[in-house]
């Protein structure tokens, strides 16, 4: 089995706050400019191939179309329960009770404004 080993690029370790922060905060807008240009691309070669299997010198690349179905479970249920009369209360009480929480942290980062 291989295995790729990825190492930091920035010593983390004993890094101030500050400077993490930054570091995140940069990181974070690189990503989003990546992944705008990568949208354009693939836009541009939607408009260009449709749907293909492409060869570049490195990669290969297959754009292909698909239909993504959602279904909201929810409104389905409360519209059944509503044929059935059931109360609204009886309704939140029981998707609350099969309802699972799960703990997790976000970390959000804005640029800080100045004065």
């Amino acid at each position: 089995m291989n295995t790729t080993t990825i190492t930091p690029t920035l010593k983390i370790d004993n890094t101030g706050t500050g400077q993490l922060v930054d570091r995140f905060g940069r990181l974070k807008a690189e990503v989003a400019d990546i992944t705008e240009e990568l949208d354009s691309i693939k836009q541009l070669l939607i408009e260009r191939e449709g749907e293909s299997k492409l060869e570049g010198e490195l990669f290969r690349l297959s754009l292909s179309h698909t239909v993504r179905s959602l279904t909201d479970w929810k409104a389905v249920a409360l519209a059944m329960a509503k044929k059935a009369g059931v109360t609204d209360k009886v309704f939140d009480n029981c998707v609350a009770a099969n309802t699972s929480l799960s703990d997790q942290w976000v970390a959000r980062s804005n640029a800080r404004v100045t004065k």
